[in-house]
């Protein structure tokens, strides 16, 4: 009996023992294939930003503004503009490897419908909060500093 029970403890060390390097060192202890570090760098690449209008499919988590038309575009050194649903707008951005943040952003003064205006003002705010972005699957995630997906575009 007591070998038995010998048995199961040393059992029981060695799979603990195992277990425990695979999951603190086994994981990390390879470099990543190259094709992984390319992935992940051209999520994150601000140069992947530009080369055409982003067009909104989501703010909030809730779906595009029908009728909006909202829009999001980068340009050379670091401009960025677009159409607010209501206005057109300028300015400049500020980019690093998986950053982004909106500096002081200019549009035109016309008026909307109450709807049209209360969406461009969310799309502002919006904007204003953003801190990250990622590209995955043709789209673009701008996210606030939580991590938290605030405007999503498509190209």
């Amino acid at each position: 009996m007591r070998q038995i029970h010998r048995a199961r403890l040393v059992a029981s060390v060695l799979f603990s023992a195992m277990f425990g390097a695979l999951i603190t060192g086994g994981c990390d202890s390879q470099p990543q294939p190259v094709w992984v570090k390319q992935e992940l760098e051209a999520k994150t690449d601000p140069k992947s930003l530009g080369g055409g209008k982003w067009v909104l499919v989501s703010m909030n988590s809730n779906g595009a503004i029908l009728g909006a038309n909202l829009s999001l575009e980068f340009g050379a050194n670091n401009a960025v503009s677009g159409f607010s649903g209501v206005n057109r707008f300028s300015g400049i951005c500020t980019t690093a490897t998986g950053q982004l943040k909106f500096g002081p952003l200019v549009s035109t003064k016309m008026g909307g419908s109450p709807e049209l205006m209360k969406a461009e003002q969310a799309y502002f705010s919006a904007l204003a909060s953003v801190r990250s972005f990622s590209l995955e699957g043709g789209l673009l995630r701008l996210m606030n500093d939580s991590g938290t997906t605030v405007v999503e575009f498509s190209h």
